[in-house]
């Protein structure tokens, strides 16, 4: 059993690797010319990750969903690599939270990653999937300004003993600094995942980068700056994930209620 569940995989004739990350589970099967790829999920199993061993006895569940692929017969190995999801995600603190003037917080967000098939050298991208794809959400300032995100079930936490980690989910480290002379309500933070990278830790755990906001003195505006490495909570870490979209090193400025829930936006299920 083993919490880093990717990287290269190789398969004999007929064998199948499980990989089981809470609700969900994935059958891969290496046949002939092809590679079958089955899913299912179990919304109320909330197991601890693990990746099998190759076997010829393993068989997918007959509801499962299943997707083939052709492949040459000389290729025996697929590459399952973890990525950030391809929507921002917005995250809703359990009671209402003030930053006050002057003052900063940081927060702990977890994040479920999706997995990325590929087969290798050429790399070539075959499929993607979420471990837990959340529910859709708008986040703006009205119906005709804002973006379609993901709401994600965990809430804000402040304190990282407070987060249950997963290997399957990816943590960030946000730093919220207020300069402004008023006090910064966070109703919800809204994270740009497909900017950001992933790190594995000497545990297996996954972080992304350290990410700080902090808001104009004016109460306007947020300047984002994305830390080109994990944060310092995460140890020494390896580069597993590259963003889906690559805003480089520089900071962005961004109106501030667009990225966190404070007076004047709505927010709302799709």
């Amino acid at each position: 059993m083993s919490t880093r569940w990717w990287g290269p995989f190789s398969f004999e004739m007929g064998q199948t690797r499980l990989w089981r990350m809470g609700p969900f589970e994935m059958w891969l099967q290496r046949q002939e010319r092809e590679f079958r790829l089955s899913t299912m999920a179990s919304p109320h199993r909330d197991t601890p990750d693990l990746v099998s061993g190759a076997t010829t006895t393993l068989e997918a569940p007959a509801d499962a969903e299943v997707i083939r692929f052709g492949v040459d017969s000389s290729v025996d190995q697929l590459e399952i690599q973890p990525v950030t999801s391809d929507r921002a995600a917005v995250f809703k603190s359990d009671d209402p939270y003030l930053v006050p003037p002057g003052g900063e917080v940081t927060a702990f967000l977890s994040s479920p990653v999706w997995l990325r098939l590929q087969l290798m050298n050429p790399v070539r991208v075959l499929h993607e999937l979420a471990t837990y794809r959340p529910s859709d959400t708008w986040f703006g300032p009205s119906t005709l300004e804002g973006e379609l995100c993901y709401a994600v079930r965990t809430s804000v936490r402040y304190n990282l003993q407070n987060l249950a980690t997963r290997p399957s989910r990816a943590i960030t480290v946000v730093r919220i600094a207020n300069p402004a002379p008023t006090v910064l309500p966070l109703a919800r933070l809204r994270l740009p995942l497909p900017n950001l990278s992933l790190f594995a830790g000497e545990d297996g755990g996954l972080w992304t980068e350290f990410v700080t906001l902090e808001r104009r003195h004016d109460g306007d505006l947020a300047e984002i700056r994305l830390a080109r490495t994990a944060p310092p909570e995460a140890g020494r870490c390896t580069l597993v994930g590259k963003p889906r979209e690559d805003i480089g090193r520089h900071s962005l400025i961004r109106s501030f209620t667009s990225l966190l829930g404070i007076s004047g936006d709505r927010i709302g299920h799709v």
